[in-house]
């Protein structure tokens, strides 16, 4: 078993916390990866919700964390857009979703993951659970 997360979930693996489920491999998908990577590394004169824990930490402990954002640890699995797009474009007779959430949706099928979400999003969930796929919200 995998277990997919979210931008802000990734953002506690990479900043040294623990995914939701320990000792399980973690797997993330390239537009969760893309959005933690462009609100952390971007300059901007208010932190968001993504960046913030990053800006908060010490600055050995940001450092650490910032390397692995820039270099994602070898353990962490990110999925390519290259094995998800057909199942994507199969995927869009059925769902109703915006990129970000077809291919979250794609992922948990193509690893046959459990996903773990930071923030509700009812229509994402629902597709989810349509499909067989275990889906919690972590708070």
């Amino acid at each position: 078993m995998t277990q997919l997360i979210d931008d802000q979930l990734l953002g506690v693996v990479l900043r040294g916390g623990l995914p939701p489920l320990a000792d399980v491999p973690v797997a993330t998908t390239g537009l969760h990866y893309f959005r933690l990577c462009q609100a952390v590394l971007a300059s901007r004169a208010v932190d968001g919700v993504l960046s913030a824990p990053f800006n908060a930490l010490p600055t050995d402990l940001r450092q650490r964390a910032m390397l692995a954002l820039i270099q994602l640890p070898e353990e962490l699995q990110l999925v390519s857009l290259r094995d998800l797009a057909p199942l994507m474009g199969r995927l869009r007779s059925r769902h109703d979703l915006n990129l970000l959430g077809m291919e979250l949706l794609a992922a948990s099928i193509h690893l046959d993951a459990e996903v773990f979400l930071s923030a509700p999003s009812p229509r994402l969930e629902a597709a989810l659970r349509r499909e067989g796929r275990f889906v919690e919200l972590v708070v």
